[in-house]
């Protein structure tokens, strides 16, 4: 695999990227830019990697990725079937930390802003009101012209900045790898886990994918991630089975054999851990939404 410092493409008239993409499925490899990136998924679902948290992303998301910050959308696997007619559909807006000068941006009436884009670092969740504002600015942007596009951009940041309906996605915000082979072998890691969660997976095969020994892989993928590899694991078939109670009718006691849990008690506990109700509460919560 190759290094995973992704190269934003920027129309040589503009000074920041703005596009509306459709393609069979979106970029699936763990990556890191310096640029901002704002993106509002139209169409798509799968799993999604940002620093070190795990989630599944659906259409009518929108998150707000900091400078650095690795991350990855991995669409679900029905996207990558030879026949497949799905596609993915993305408003996608990237932005440097700087791109309206250092002396603007440190202007008192811009303290907010500032506090955003440090915020970023984490990853943000955008949801109600604020993020249909931002969507309607993302499509002014497809068509707007010379300064006005500078304009729009200020102004999604200074939505963004005052408004309440935003989530911290990470607590500890994971710079980008420091070589080549460390962003090689956290991409293979996730490849491998997005396409075998739900199976047994053993330290010896996961520290394989890494091409290193067990305990120099938990040492590894400690240091990068904050977590223990089992607690991701966990994390990671929790976070299915919160799709899975929410957009199926599937038994709880088949929805935890499917995402790798061996028994009831096991898949309660950590569900609970992490979210703080059980399964059965989950999907009534959510499905009296």
């Amino acid at each position: 695999m190759k290094p995973k410092l992704l190269k934003i493409y920027v129309n040589p008239a503009h000074s920041f990227s703005s596009r509306y993409e459709r393609v069979p499925f979106f970029y699936n490899e763990w990556h890191y830019h310096p640029e901002i990136e704002l993106v509002y998924i139209e169409k798509g679902t799968g799993t999604q990697f940002i620093g070190n948290d795990i989630d599944h992303f659906n259409a009518d998301d929108m998150v707000l990725v900091g400078s650095n910050l690795p991350h990855l959308w991995k669409c679900d696997a029905a996207y990558f079937k030879k026949d497949s007619q799905l596609w993915a559909e993305s408003n996608v807006l990237h932005f440097l930390p700087d791109i309206f000068g250092d002396k603007f941006m440190h202007l008192p009436e811009n303290k907010l802003i500032l506090d955003l884009l440090e915020k970023a670092k984490h990853g943000i969740k955008i949801s109600g009101e604020t993020k249909d504002i931002v969507f309607k600015q993302l499509q002014k942007l497809q068509i707007a012209k010379g300064g006005e596009r500078l304009l729009i951009l200020l102004e999604i940041l200074y939505i963004l900045s005052t408004s309440t309906d935003l989530q911290l996605i990470t607590i500890n915000n994971m710079q980008h790898p420091s070589t080549a082979k460390e962003g090689e072998r956290m991409n293979a890691v996730f490849q491998y886990l997005v396409a075998n969660f739900n199976k047994n997976i053993t330290l010896e095969d996961i520290a394989a994918q890494a091409n290193l020994s067990p305990n120099a892989f938990c040492r590894f993928f400690k240091v990068r991630t904050k977590k223990t590899f089992s607690q991701f694991l966990m994390e990671m078939r929790v976070s299915h089975a919160c799709k899975l109670l929410t957009e199926t009718e599937k038994s709880i006691s088949i929805i935890y054999s499917e995402c790798g849990f061996n028994n009831s008690s096991h898949f309660n506990r950590y569900f609970k851990q992490i979210n703080g109700i059980t399964p059965l509460e989950y999907r009534k919560k959510h499905w009296n939404m």
